[in-house]
């Protein structure tokens, strides 16, 4: 008896000496819905995961968990625990076959909050993409001038879905520490939304903030009490659409003892974008014409993923995996036709099979690794706020 607490001691400080010396990082994309790639690439891995007998949610392998727009979202949603009325189905438990032929791997970890059923994440695009994005007869949204004055998107149906998705959940409440990318432009600085440095932002408020995309939605206006700030906020995405180099920066002030750092990035996929003639030196409205695609908008993000991934690269002591695969032809943000969303679900399982033994090598150390207990709250504290809205 003596000797089996010893052991477990043993390698519970064995394990807990592992986490201050590596700390793993998820960090998604944004790209609207084709947020729908990464969901699938990450039910992917995780079902790698579960048939190599390692049945914890997926969540529960990361020190910290980051996204941008599309990719705060299931961020949050990979995070935060499942309100009774949410439309995210929790996960029950691995697939039976792996349940009953392999050894589970959480032992001494049973206080592990169970998480979403990642395919319930790949259905909410399927499902809710045309809630979120409607398509309008009116003749304002279809007017390109009309789309110079206004956002193109209503946001009321947004902001109902979130709503049922989180409830009143604040960001205290998350299951490890999650941060979405966001950019404050009433004082001209981008903004960080976390678990850890603002635990009392709602967490619908974070999803709607870093997905405030220009154009098709308005920016979120929000009044900061701990500094007197008037904020208003718009998509992570242009300041981020990757926000490979923030979550390295913020797992940096996190953990500062760490020897090394291991990132995995997954991507939402792009179309190679190349500017033709004809797109280019036509003015203002040209490089802002919806119907062209806004052109400065794709050079931008375009640009910017680029100098990311370069930058990620190089940096001494950080393993970077990117998770990334080019389209045959542009989807755009708001692409809600169903034929279309099937083509990207078969496309992230090509990414994935593509990456399949890069992604091996990067989950092969997770297996044995404890999950990590950095802030994670006990089920029953992290459920309060969600309880509290349905009783």
């Amino acid at each position: 008896m003596l000797y089996s607490m010893g052991l477990w001691s043993y390698l519970k400080n064995r394990g807990e000496h592992r986490l201050s010396e590596d700390r793993y990082i998820l960090c998604l994309d944004g790209g609207g819905m084709r947020g729908i790639v990464a969901a699938t690439i990450l039910h992917d891995i995780e079902k790698h995961l579960f048939s190599l007998g390692d049945t914890r949610p997926l969540y529960a392998h990361f020190d910290l968990i980051a996204g941008t727009s599309t990719g705060g979202l299931i961020a949050l949603a990979l995070s935060a625990p499942s309100s009774p009325s949410s439309l995210l189905l929790q996960q029950q438990s691995a697939d039976a076959h792996v349940q009953n032929t392999r050894h589970r791997l959480r032992k001494g970890f049973d206080d592990i909050y169970p998480g979403p059923d990642l395919k319930s994440i790949v259905e909410l695009y399927l499902r809710y993409g045309k809630i979120i994005f409607p398509k309008s007869n009116s003749l304002l949204q279809l007017n390109i001038i009309g789309q110079l004055f206004n956002q193109k998107y209503d946001d009321a149906s947004f902001n109902t879905l979130l709503n049922q998705l989180f409830a009143n959940m604040e960001m205290s409440d998350v299951l490890v520490p999650t941060m979405v990318v966001s950019y404050d432009c009433q004082n001209d600085r981008p903004f960080i939304i976390s678990s850890y440095a603002r635990p009392n932002f709602l967490i619908k408020t974070a999803a709607r903030a870093t997905s405030a995309a220009p154009t098709y939605f308005t920016p979120v206006s929000y009044f900061d009490e701990e500094t007197g700030e008037h904020l208003t906020l718009i998509d992570g995405g242009v300041v981020a659409n990757n926000p490979v180099l923030y979550a390295y920066m913020e797992a940096k002030r996190l953990y500062p003892g760490t020897k090394r750092f291991h990132i995995l990035s997954v991507s939402t996929a792009t179309a190679p974008y190349k500017l033709e003639l004809d797109r280019a030196g036509s003015g203002v409205i040209g490089w802002l014409d919806p119907a062209k695609g806004a052109p400065i908008y794709r050079v931008y993000a375009a640009s910017q993923m680029k100098t990311s991934h370069e930058v990620a690269s190089a940096i001494p002591d950080l393993e970077y995996l990117r998770v990334h695969g080019e389209l045959k032809k542009a989807v755009k943000l708001d692409e809600t036709d169903r034929s279309t969303l099937s083509m990207l679900i078969d496309h992230a399982h090509g990414i994935y099979e593509n990456h399949k033994d890069a992604i091996n090598a990067f989950c092969l150390p997770l297996i044995t690794r404890p999950a990590s207990t950095a802030t994670r709250p006990k089920a029953k504290t992290a459920l309060t706020s969600a309880l509290n809205e349905t009783s």
